[in-house]
């Protein structure tokens, strides 16, 4: 569905993407995760067609993305910052969206005012933050996109509506044939809906695996010695990250984890133990060795 080549972005002389390659398919929820200014609202903005690309290419079915009307009626930012008309209620931006946008569906905005609970008479700038955040979505989610992107959507929002909200897209996705991009810094949040997750960080993409394919290519391992083992002897077998603590090595291991027991046995430990190694610390520690490149 959509295919991006060789992006490059940045501001004056800070570059923010360079060299990035990405392919999106439909029925699909990708999750971005990245520090604080690697580039995931710039590289959102870029696929929605707001900033025009320096280098590359974004297209969605062979077609660019950047001054395609055709293209980007199709697609939804939802931005970290949603833009409303002064003094106006859900149901006057509702008439507002009415008129600029075709595909608005009068009768999926009546559902998801039910899903949400949303009182549409209220003036939006009164609202706090979550409520102005299922405002959004509401208006958004009602003009039923081929492609949305999520720039820290769940942000603000309550347990219960974000529980909501997930159900909503997992059904959407299925239904629709949604393909749905969400960006966040709650790891732990991403793993519930998303098929995919894409690590962003130094300007590229470092991986965008299936969910499954992550938990299988990463390893962590405890292992215990009854003698003096040096730390180096343990680096020397390449794992992606060490700790000791005293005769106790905890490893994380890229890829088949085969070769590294097998060498890690011929220094004779007295315990070896898988331990479960959570999403939020491989993205640490893949993060962590990607700085050393």
């Amino acid at each position: 569905m959509l295919q991006i080549q060789n992006l490059k972005k940045g501001f004056g002389t800070d570059i923010i993407l360079e060299g990035l390659d990405w392919n999106l398919q439909k029925g699909k929820v990708y999750g971005l995760i990245g520090s604080n200014g690697s580039g995931k609202s710039t590289l959102l903005r870029c696929i929605a067609g707001v900033y025009q690309s320096d280098a590359g290419s974004i297209t969605v079915d062979g077609e660019p993305v950047y001054n395609n009307p055709d293209v980007k009626k199709d697609i939804v930012f939802l931005s970290d910052e949603p833009f409303y008309l002064d003094q106006s209620s859900l149901k006057q931006m509702k008439s507002f969206y009415r008129l600029f946008y075709e595909s608005f569906d009068e009768e999926r905005y009546g559902k998801l005012v039910d899903l949400f609970h949303f009182n549409e008479n209220k003036t939006i700038h009164r609202l706090s933050k979550g409520l102005k955040r299922q405002a959004s979505l509401i208006l958004n989610l009602s003009l039923r996109p081929k492609l949305l992107l999520m720039d820290e959507s769940f942000d603000g929002l309550d347990p219960m509506i974000r529980l909501a909200l997930k159900r909503y897209l997992a059904e959407s996705v299925l239904d629709d044939d949604l393909a749905v991009v969400i960006s966040s810094h709650n790891i732990r949040e991403l793993e519930d809906i998303c098929d995919v997750m894409t690590l962003l960080d130094k300007k590229r993409l470092i991986f965008s695996s299936e969910l499954s394919q992550l938990q299988n290519n990463y390893h962590k391992v405890q292992i215990a010695f009854d003698k003096d083992v040096h730390l180096a002897e343990i680096k020397q077998l390449k794992p992606m990250y060490v700790e000791q603590s005293g005769r106790i090595f905890t490893v994380v291991v890229r890829g088949d984890i085969d070769p590294f027991i097998e060498k890690i046995n011929q220094l004779e430990p007295v315990l070896i133990n898988p331990i479960n190694l959570t999403m939020e610390e491989l993205f640490v520690r893949e993060m962590e060795a990607n700085q050393g490149e």
